[in-house]
């Protein structure tokens, strides 16, 4: 009789067993792939959001920098100084072709290596000029009234700028082409991309006076502020990506804090 218990027993698990990957008219669950698909759909749709918004932000932080008329940022020193030699382009305009000569840079940087993909750039490049000359309008004829005060200006400028810039970092989507060139750097080279992104900013700052003194004819559009911010902007991104770091890892822990939980009405001893 016992024998017979434990033989009936364990067929009452296996049919328990194989009932569970079955819906009630009996055929097995399967996750829809179609399901998968919206998943993946909505998640790529996110991360190309976050990236076209941190283009919005750091668009909005180069003008404030602008604006603080301590001298622009260095990733759009450059076309500012052209911007102001040649006045019947304007400050977008160059900046868009700013930002594919920066894909040639980064061709020539990672030469095979680099990804036909990453040609998105320029498209971006353009939603990225139409952003700057839109917030240039937006803030019009604002600005700060004392010397004092456009220090506080680019102190934000730059604080915008490089939230901006982690942003597209983040997405891991396309990034901007500055960053991009920063990037392939880090890639040949191993070095922080904070600390590259300081290198790549003075570099900007020192073509942007070259071009001021080629086509202007004095220095313009590069001052102290140029300088503070190729000094402190990767800095500030260090300190963001840090930030993240440490938030995204919390996030991590309390999940599996929670995935560890036994869920309500659920006794460990059965």
């Amino acid at each position: 009789m016992a024998i017979r218990s434990a033989i009936n027993r364990g067929s009452e698990i296996r049919t328990k067993g194989k009932s569970m990957g079955r819906d009630r008219s009996g055929a097995p669950l399967r996750l829809s792939s179609r399901s998968v698909s919206m998943r993946a759909a909505l998640f790529m749709t996110g991360r190309i959001a976050l990236m076209l918004a941190g283009i919005a932000v750091m668009a909005l932080g180069i003008d404030v920098v602008v604006k603080a008329d301590l001298g622009n940022s260095p990733i759009s020193a450059t076309p500012n100084v052209l911007s102001i030699g040649f006045t019947a382009v304007s400050f977008g305009t160059f900046m868009l072709g700013w930002q594919c000569f920066l894909v040639l840079v980064q061709v020539a940087i990672l030469r095979r290596e680099f990804r036909l993909v990453d040609l998105w750039q320029i498209p971006i490049s353009v939603f990225f000029g139409v952003c700057i000359d839109a917030f240039m309008a937006l803030i019009g004829q604002a600005g700060p009234g004392s010397y004092a005060a456009s220090w506080l200006w680019l102190a934000v400028g730059m604080a915008v700028l490089a939230l901006g810039i982690v942003m597209t970092v983040v997405s891991g989507t396309v990034m901007n082409c500055g960053e991009a060139v920063v990037q392939a750097v880090v890639r040949k080279t191993g070095i922080r991309f904070g600390t590259g992104k300081v290198l790549f900013d003075l570099a900007c700052a020192a073509l942007a006076c070259l071009c001021a003194f080629l086509f202007v004819g004095h220095l313009a559009g590069v001052r102290e502020g140029t300088v503070v911010c190729a000094a402190f902007t990767g800095v500030i991104v260090n300190a963001y990506m840090g930030l993240y770091g440490k938030l995204r890892e919390g996030v991590r822990r309390r999940r599996a804090s929670f995935a560890g939980c036994p869920q309500d009405g659920y006794n460990e001893t059965v």
